[in-house]
């Protein structure tokens, strides 16, 4: 039987660049990409593609020449992924892989883009890339809607297929069930990643329900540094390590991954926290998007009050994020004008 992997990928240049608009500073981009190198970290995503003008500084790249030149060239190519957000991003830019090339791209769609993002990905597959196939708010849909997109998913067979569990709801139980269906379904030789934001601080323990799921096929846990990301954040690399080298006999090296937590990531968490609060598990539990949380807490308001506004969020607008919709409710339930 075919021995199962499981790997590691670290997407604080990504995930965690909400909380800093991105502005990691290039030297701690570097640091950040060679310290997970010697930690051994399997997959290093380095930030955005998008249709921006191209700051140094920030892990955003309008060019892939631009992001190359942004990381070490002693890092090996196979490690390094990028996200693109479909529809930010002008795919057509990206020349046919090369030597100097990173390994692929994660492409993100909302599901009125999923026929629209899934030709991209072949077209961008067919430069040479490895593709990372990620529908958001996998919460959204049902169980024939996923099992369709997988269906569609082996026509192109990506690299990876993921789970993305965008809103933090997930028990372990849904994401045990998505994982097996998922895993019945998709191509063999497909590996299953899962993606989550710790809403109900539940990432950590259902990222571990599915590594002791008896499978053979290959799985790839999203985590970042110190748990980086918007919101309650994610799964934190460091606690991801610990358990794999303990109970998987990998070997990761812990000691870069500490040292970059305590060099650089403290820095960020002082001036913008992120992390379990109140607000983050209300919007989980009422199924709405984490920006209406950020959104709410910085108004002070009692948590009567943000329930109230939460609860009086439409359905269809619950997973996308209307910031007139929230400004609106808001000024209708406090009486407050929005500053």
């Amino acid at each position: 039987m075919k021995s199962r992997s499981v790997k590691i990928l670290d997407c604080t240049l990504r995930d965690g660049g909400y909380v800093n608009d991105w502005n990691f500073g290039i030297d701690n981009i570097r640091d950040i990409v060679s310290g997970l190198n010697r930690a051994e970290i399997d997959f290093i995503e380095c930030g955005f593609m998008k249709d921006t003008d191209y700051n140094i500084n920030k892990s955003l790249y309008n060019l892939q020449e631009n992001l190359t030149s942004a990381i070490p060239a002693d890092i090996p190519r196979e490690k390094l992924v990028a996200m693109i957000d479909y529809g930010e991003f002008d795919f057509t830019k990206l020349s046919d892989k090369n030597e100097k090339s990173i390994f692929g791209f994660r492409i993100i769609f909302k599901k009125k883009h999923l026929t629209e993002a899934l030709t991209a990905a072949a077209k961008i597959q067919a430069k040479g890339y490895n593709i990372f196939i990620n529908p958001t708010f996998i919460n959204q849909y049902t169980k024939e809607e996923f099992t369709n997109v997988i269906e569609q998913v082996n026509e192109i067979n990506p690299y990876a297929f993921s789970i993305v569990d965008s809103m933090g709801i997930m028990h372990k139980n849904n994401a045990r069930e998505l994982f097996e269906l998922a895993d019945n379904k998709l191509n063999q030789n497909i590996t299953l990643c899962f993606h989550s934001h710790n809403n109900l601080q539940l990432s950590f323990t259902n990222a571990l329900e599915l590594i002791k799921i008896k499978s053979t096929r290959d799985i790839i846990i999203d985590s970042s540094l110190f748990g980086m990301g918007r919101g309650a954040g994610n799964i934190k690399t460091e606690f991801l390590i610990n358990y794999l080298n303990e109970h998987q006999k990998k070997h990761y090296n812990l000691v870069p991954v500490l040292s970059l937590i305590h060099n650089i990531i403290n820095k960020f968490f002082e001036e913008k926290p992120w992390g379990y609060s109140v607000p983050y598990y209300m919007a989980a539990q009422n199924f709405c998007h984490p920006n209406y949380a950020s959104f709410l807490i910085e108004k002070n308001l009692a948590f009567e009050t943000i329930d109230k506004i939460l609860k009086k969020i439409p359905e269809n607008k619950k997973s996308c994020y209307d910031k007139n919709l929230i400004e609106n409710l808001y000024n209708t339930i406090t009486g407050e004008p929005v500053c």
